[in-house]
C-alpha cells in the first residue's frame, strides 16, 4: 500500500502546531507564521523536507544537524528544545536512510545532546566509527568566533553532507545581531550556524530550518511575516533596533509550537514515507531523553526549571504527543477492511 504523504504531512503540521502557550504577547503567533510558511514555500513543509531528504540522502552520506540555544547567564548548558529533537533526527536518517549523522552545537551543550542521543538509543562516537556501525551519531562543537567560516569549508570540501539542517538554532537579524525570543541580543558564545547553512545553500546542499519562535535560522524566508507578528520581530530590545526576525533563509522551513515537535514531524513524515514506523521514538523514550537531558544540565528553556518539560510543557503531555505522532503513522501504513454497514 502507497501511504499518501500529503494527507500525513498535513495531519502532522496539524498537530506540530496546535497552540499550547500562555495567553500573552506570543499566544496564536506559531499558526500565522506557519500558514505564512507554508504559502511562501508553495507546499507543506514537512513533505518538501522529506521529499528533498529522499532526493538526496542515500546510504552512507553524511547529513549534519547543528542545535543548541546558549544564553551564558540563563541557559549555560542549553534547554530541553533542540538536543532531543536532533537526536530524533539523527535516528531516523540513520535507520531510514542509512545516512551517517553529524550533530553539531556549542562546546557548553555537548553534554545534553550526546545523553539526548543516548537517550534514544544511539551511541556516540567518531565519524569513520558512525560510519561503520548501526544505531550510531557523531557529536562535536562548532565554532562561535571567526574560525566558523574556516571550520564550515573543511566540512563541506571533506564530508560533502547531502544536507545541513538546523534546529532550534538562533541566528542573526538583517544587522548581524542574533536576539533571544524576548528580542534581546545574544553576543558571547553562540555557535555561527549561519555560517554553514549559507555555506550549504550556496553549494546547493539541502538545507531545513526548524524553529518555533522566528529568531531561529530558516525563517529568513518569511522574515516579514515574523516581523508582522511576533513581538520584538520588527523592534527588538537592545541598541540595533533590527527586530529579533533571523535573515538566515533556509530551502525549506519547518515551524511548530515546539522545535522538538517539528524535528519529531519530520521524522514521523519519513517513517511515512519509508514504511518504517519504528524510525520514530515512542512516549518512554521521550520521558527519558528529556530526563537525560536536565541530567546532563539542560534547563528548560520557557522557564529556566530545572525540570522535566519543554518550553513550559510537562514531559507527560510531551510524551503523549509522540504517542499520537506514532499512531498516525502507524495508522496511515494499514489498510483497512472495507466497512460491511
Amino acid at each position: 500500500m502507497t501511504t499518501d504523504i500529503s494527507v500525513v504531512a498535513e495531519s502532522i503540521e496539524t498537530l506540530c502546531t496546535v497552540e499550547l502557550r500562555n495567553q500573552g504577547p506570543t499566544y496564536g503567533v506559531i499558526r500565522r507564521l506557519y500558514e505564512s510558511a507554508r504559502e511562501e514555500q508553495g507546499g507543506l513543509p514537512t513533505q518538501l523536507a522529506v521529499e528533498g531528504l529522499m532526493r538526496n540522502v542515500h546510504a552512507g552520506d553524511v547529513v549534519i544537524i547543528i542545535t543548541g540555544a546558549y544564553v551564558p547567564n540563563y541557559l549555560p548548558y542549553g534547554e530541553t528544545d533542540g538536543p532531543p529533537g536532533a537526536a530524533s533526527l539523527a535516528f531516523a536518517l540513520k535507520v531510514g536512510l542509512g545516512a551517517v549523522p553529524l550533530i553539531l552545537c556549542e562546546g557548553e551543550i555537548l553534554g545534553p545532546v550526546k545523553a539526548s542521543c543516548q537517550a534514544i538509543g544511539l551511541g556516540v562516537h567518531p565519524l569513520n566509527v558512525v560510519r561503520e556501525i548501526p544505531y550510531a551519531v557523531a557529536v562535536d562543537a562548532f565554532p562561535a568566533d571567526d574560525s566558523a567560516e574556516e571550520v564550515t569549508r573543511t566540512l563541506l570540501k571533506t564530508l560533502e553532507p547531502k544536507s545541513v539542517i538546523a534546529v532550534e538554532k538562533v541566528g542573526p537579524n538583517h544587522k548581524g545581531v542574533a536576539h533571544t525570543a524576548m528580542g534581546l541580543p545574544l553576543a558571547v558564545g553562540r555557535a555561527r550556524a549561519e555560517v554553514l547553512i549559507s555555506a550549504a545553500r550556496d553549494s546547493q546542499i539541502l538545507t531545513i530550518g526548524i524553529g518555533d519562535n522566528g529568531n531561529e535560522i530558516g525563517f529568513g524566508r518569511i522574515a516579514e511575516a515574523v516581523r508582522k507578528y511576533k513581538p520584538y520581530g520588527r523592534m527588538c530590545r537592545c541598541p540595533c533596533e533590527g527586530g529579533l526576525a533571523c535573515a538566515t533563509p533556509s530551502d525549506v522551513l519547518i515551524t511548530a509550537n515546539v522545535s522538538n515537535w517539528g524535528a519529531y514531524g519530520l521524522s514521523a513524515c519519513l517513517a511515512a514515507a519509508l514504511g518504517m514506523p519504528y524510525m520514530i521514538h515512542d512516549a518512554p523514550t521521550e520521558l527519558r531523553m528529556i530526563d537525560e537531558c536536565v541530567r546532563a544540565g539542560a534547563a528548560d528553556g520557557a522557564t529556566g526549571l530545572y525540570s522535566p518539560s519543554v518550553d513550559g510543557i510537562p514531559g507527560r503531555v510531551d510524551a503523549d504527543f509522540v504517542e499520537i505522532l506514532g499512531f498516525l503513522v502507524q495508522k496511515s501504513l494499514v489498510k483497512g477492511e472495507e466497512r460491511k454497514f
